[in-house]
């Protein structure tokens, strides 16, 4: 049964609004711990509820299905908020680090990073450090580096795309430090 069938009109969808509203509330209240938040959670799951109802197709009751989407949007804006909570975090500890190239430390990370991203890019194989390096260092186009080393384009693509996985792989542990360095020296 589609959700349009059950809640054809306006009427029928401020029924189940007025019917289910203070209970999903709770439910929402017991995720969040705020009143207004949880308030927010559902207004947001009966407007989702309200721009899907003619393509939604349900197996359980409206009850039911307002439950767990009301779960469900808790449960999204709890990850969100976490992340978004480890991230700030993560910024305030390194924002006692004195980065500029002034301090020793940041000398000495700034060199640590240096040496690593070059070992790195000796270990490409042949053909992704020459192309990578055409790239990023020489700032040639794959239309350029294609005729230069007489490859197709999309060798090209492929060569660099490889390349740039197998750095992301090795280089994973510094890259809070690596954005850190880059974003301070572009803001």
């Amino acid at each position: 049964m589609s959700l349009y069938q059950s809640l054809k009109s306006t009427a029928d969808f401020e029924r189940c609004y007025e019917a289910y509203y203070p209970m999903l509330c709770m439910i929402a209240y017991e995720y969040t711990r705020d009143t207004v938040l949880a308030e927010e959670m559902v207004g947001d799951t009966f407007l989702a509820l309200w721009e899907k109802r003619e393509s939604l197709e349900i197996t359980t009751s409206v009850k039911n299905y307002l439950i767990k989407s009301t779960q469900n949007t808790c449960l999204q804006y709890l990850r969100k908020k976490k992340l978004q909570v480890r991230r700030i975090e993560d910024e305030a500890a390194w924002e006692h680090i004195p980065w500029s190239d002034e301090y020793p430390l940041g000398q000495l990370f700034e060199k640590e990073l240096s040496d690593r991203i070059a070992s790195a890019i000796e270990t490409l194989p042949a053909k992704c450090r020459e192309v990578f390096l055409l790239s990023r260092v020489d700032e040639m186009s794959y239309s350029q580096i294609a005729e230069a080393l007489q490859i197709s384009e999309n060798t090209v693509k492929t060569q660099l795309k490889t390349a740039l996985l197998r750095l992301r792989n090795t280089l994973s542990d510094y890259f809070p430090i690596l954005l850190i360095l880059l974003a301070r020296r572009w803001f």
